[in-house]
């Protein structure tokens, strides 16, 4: 049975501001969150009104473009089927406890999962998702990071996922399509910064 970090949910948004995106102390946020996390069975945490599940969520950016997902439908999280993404994420597991910084561990883990890329040239935090709107949102917080890459990026797991490179004005123009949090970067942190 797998086991997801989780915190507590009325103490983790003490801490955050009004809005479902914040950009402003985060990494007194990360640290709080590697200093109170624990583990419950994800079955349980899925549907746990009391906590809140932490996944590092990476938006990968090569110069002008930005790698666009497609979840198929052998995806492991139903309720995102068909849905575009722009973050390459998941749970993190008490295997990255042994880490120093196990949000790392499992953002790198999850990275190597899911992709392939060569020649990174930088990662940052650069935003926190706490959007309560319903269904997979209600469950899980996003530590939002950019990863900037000058090389070719390529989806491993090609039954769950296919992906190719998009301009900003190409995915403003699948933002119904895009699911939540991607819909949330694209405002945030993509189209204040397009040229």
């Amino acid at each position: 049975m797998e086991q997801v970090l989780v915190v507590n949910r009325a103490a983790l948004e003490a801490r955050l501001g009004p809005g479902p995106f914040l950009s402003q102390n985060l990494e007194t946020i990360r640290q709080f969150i590697l200093d109170h996390h624990t583990f419950l069975p994800r079955e349980q945490a899925e549907y746990d009104n009391t906590v809140r599940q932490i996944i590092p969520y990476v938006i990968l950016r090569r110069g002008r473009h930005y790698f666009l997902l497609r979840r198929l439908k052998k995806q492991t999280e139903t309720r995102l089927h068909e849905k575009l993404s722009l973050g390459v994420g998941g749970h993190i597991n008490p295997t990255e406890e042994a880490d120093d910084d196990p949000i790392a561990a499992g953002l790198w883990r999850e990275l190597s999962e899911e992709v392939t890329l060569s020649q990174i040239t930088s990662l940052t935090c650069v935003g926190l998702i706490n959007e309560t709107t319903g269904g997979v949102s209600d469950y899980h917080t996003a530590l939002v990071y950019l990863l900037e890459t000058t090389g070719e990026v390529t989806v491993r797991e090609t039954e769950k996922m296919s992906g190719s490179w998009a301009s900003p004005q190409e995915l403003s123009a699948v933002f119904d399509r895009l699911e939540t949090w991607s819909q949330i970067v694209l405002e945030e942190v993509i189209s204040p910064n397009a040229v």
